[in-house]
């Protein structure tokens, strides 16, 4: 009996994390050649309206300033190289999903903001996602400590209105941090039950 591995880690020595690579560079390819805020690619209530569908991707894509895009491009670097092989494809599937997450908060939970930018929700649910996949595979307390330390965080952005560690031109919107935490939770308890399921399977193929 073969079982296939769940983290992605594949024979042959290192394989760089691709996803990560292409993201990484896809965002500070639209910084550098399209500017801060580019007005073609932000989420913009009244464009999406329109029918500017794109947006509502490449919303996460681009940034307020130079600052904005310096914090969250290191930070999907950093997470992204730690994590991808890791996760193997729920790393895209944590992408995805806190995507399409924080679009649906983003249009019915704050109707009344116009625009947006940004990765920092979607690094959120990367970090969430990893952190259970890390918690279960090692039961280290290190990894409570980075769990609870970025849920309180978020937690205390939420209550002041503003992010923590950065200063924008544009307003931070702390609830896209925690609905990007939460959609890695998530992610990371779909994992889990899809494992228990397959338990079963892989006995009586024994």
């Amino acid at each position: 009996m073969r079982t296939l591995p769940t983290s992605g880690a594949r024979h042959g020595g290192l394989v760089p994390p691709w996803r990560t690579l292409l993201l990484t560079c896809l965002a500070l390819g639209l910084h550098l050649l399209a500017g801060p805020a580019p007005e073609a690619w932000v989420y913009d209530r009244a464009s999406i309206r329109a029918g500017e569908l794109w947006r509502l991707l490449t919303g996460h894509l681009v940034h307020a300033d130079g600052s904005h895009a310096l914090w969250d491009i290191v930070a999907l670097l950093l997470l992204g190289t730690l994590l991808e092989r890791r996760l193997g494809p729920w790393f895209t599937v944590s992408l995805a999903a806190s995507v399409v997450s924080i679009d649906v908060w983003l249009w019915w939970g704050m109707p009344a903001l116009e625009r947006y930018c940004g990765l920092s929700g979607i690094l959120n649910s990367l970090l969430a996602t990893g952190l259970y996949e890390l918690w279960q595979e090692r039961r280290e307390p290190l990894v409570v400590l980075i769990g609870v330390g970025a849920a309180t965080k978020i937690a205390v952005e939420l209550l002041f209105g503003q992010a923590l560690l950065t200063n924008t031109v544009w307003p931070s919107v702390p609830a896209v941090h925690g609905v990007g935490f939460v959609t890695g939770l998530a992610v990371a308890a779909a994992q889990r039950s899809l494992r228990t399921v397959s338990k079963p399977w892989i006995v009586l193929s024994r």
